[in-house]
């Protein structure tokens, strides 16, 4: 909303409160404005300034309770990526004093406002915020200061886009200590620092306890690179583009718990600096990790222990990261022993993964199971050591043709079966119960059990009679 030179549209809302203004070095020139009712903003008028250079003329603002109540500052309101400005945005230069108003919310307060500076050394009262979302939302050279350590955020819920930029801009500026935040209501961290150039701070003891969406939070932070490892992310579900494209990023995280999260896609995507094992965490829940590490090009660590029953999507997963030969078929060699792996993922493209010939027959195994790999190329890696001789090379199944029941000799190693018809069609997969396998189900016939080991898979064909 525009305004004339001499006055200014400003974003209070409240009932009955009162507005004073001065014009700055000319006190004498000033106004009342008492009562104010506005649910978006009101208009203020200062006349023809005292300064002999009108156009340098600035005047300082106090919005106090009065006869009422001053609970809010909005100076923009965004639907989806549409913006609607209630007050000058351009003309709103820094923030002197927070006062004694208790603000109720602080969503966009600040938000597309170019000039905006911190300078209050006092806190302000947000025992009644819930939201601060868009704060300071596309404020390039807003910077913050100290005392912004001091603020008592324990109530606040939503922390989404407070101090991001939107695309093809960026925050260049704010690296204000935040580390003390309580954020022990927090739920919603999503894009928080989205585009932050300069961000560097630790927020490693940041009570994360409570906290559903992480997307976005540190993507494109260019900077950021601080320990994380003391949150508890057992409540996160979305943790997709988390840290994408930070090429700083190299922190450990395997402690994390990640239970409850289904989207880890684009997590690390063009993460240049990262490598961190990840190897205890929970996927159980997770169902897509597409572009997960593409990119990553330092990014050399096996995933072998993964759970992944509810994966639907891996495209470009791996997709010119920095895994080895090694890693990468142990991570395969991992995922094909576990017979909850879900069926029909595609991987591909894989380039420049390889893969060792001591797994090609588990990276069959899902391929039997709808897996699609493309442009991953054999390699010269050798995974397998002499502890394959604990399936001893005398094991055996029994009877051979066998009318109810296989059973299995000299093989105490085995942890899980698969049997497969003659098309390679996955007809009965579990877990090894005892020492022996009902085949009662099937249809007399021709069949591949396999025999699964965590080092090794061995092949049998059989005749169900």
């Amino acid at each position: 909303m525009q305004a004339g030179v001499n006055e200014i549209w400003f974003p209070g809302i409240g009932e009955n409160y009162t507005i004073t203004w001065e014009e700055v070095n000319y006190p004498q020139h000033n106004g009342t404005m008492v009562n104010v009712n506005s649910n978006k903003q009101v208009l203020i008028q200062f006349g023809a300034p005292l300064n002999p250079i009108p156009a340098n003329a600035t005047y300082k603002v106090k919005a106090s309770n009065g006869n009422g109540l001053f609970k809010q500052i909005q100076f923009s309101s965004n639907i989806g990526n549409s913006w609607t400005n209630y007050g000058n945005i351009d003309k709103i230069m820094e923030i002197v004093q927070w006062g004694n108003i208790q603000w109720t919310s602080m969503k966009s307060a600040f938000a597309n406002c170019p000039s905006l500076q911190l300078t209050a050394s006092d806190a302000p009262d947000l025992s009644l915020v819930t939201d601060a979302s868009y704060m300071f939302y596309n404020i390039r050279q807003f910077a913050g200061n100290p005392s912004m350590d001091t603020w008592n955020t324990s109530s606040i819920i939503n922390f989404e886009y407070m101090f991001a930029c939107p695309p093809f801009l960026s925050q260049d500026n704010f690296d204000a200590p935040i580390g003390s935040w309580d954020t022990s209501s927090a739920g919603n961290f999503s894009y928080m620092f989205y585009n932050n150039k300069k961000f560097n701070q630790n927020l490693n003891n940041w009570n994360t306890s409570n906290v559903t969406n992480m997307q976005y939070m540190f993507a494109e932070t260019l900077n950021f690179n601080q320990p994380l490892n003391n949150w508890n992310t057992s409540n996160v579900t979305n943790m997709t583009f988390l840290f994408h494209f930070n090429p700083n990023f190299n922190q450990p995280l395997n402690n994390w718990n990640i239970s409850n999260a289904t989207d880890i896609s684009h997590m690390f995507h063009g993460c240049t600096a990262f490598n961190q094992p990840l190897d205890s965490w929970n996927t159980s829940k997770v169902t897509t990790i597409s572009t997960m590490f593409t990119g990553a090009v330092h990014f050399n660590q096996s995933l072998e222990n993964w759970n992944l029953p509810f994966l639907t999507d891996a495209h470009t997963a791996f997709y010119n990261s920095g895994i080895n030969c090694t890693n990468y078929s142990k991570t395969l060699s991992g995922w094909a022993i576990n017979i909850n792996t879900a069926n029909n993922i595609n991987l591909g493209p894989l380039q420049p993964l390889s893969y060792s010939p001591d797994i090609i027959d588990k990276r069959n195994i899902l391929i039997a199971k709808g897996w699609i790999f493309t442009y991953d190329l054999p390699g010269d890696c050798r995974v397998l050591s002499v502890s394959d001789s604990h399936l001893e090379e005398s094991g055996s199944i029994y009877p051979n043709p066998v009318h109810h029941s296989i059973f299995i000799r000299n093989m105490s190693e085995i942890i899980s079966y698969i049997i497969l018809d003659t098309s390679g069609r996955i007809l009965m997969k579990d877990h090894i119960k005892g020492d022996s396998i009902n085949v009662e189900s099937l249809l007399p016939g021709n069949y591949m059990l396999q025999l699964i080991s965590k080092e090794k898979i061995r092949s049998f064909k059989f005749i169900r009679k």
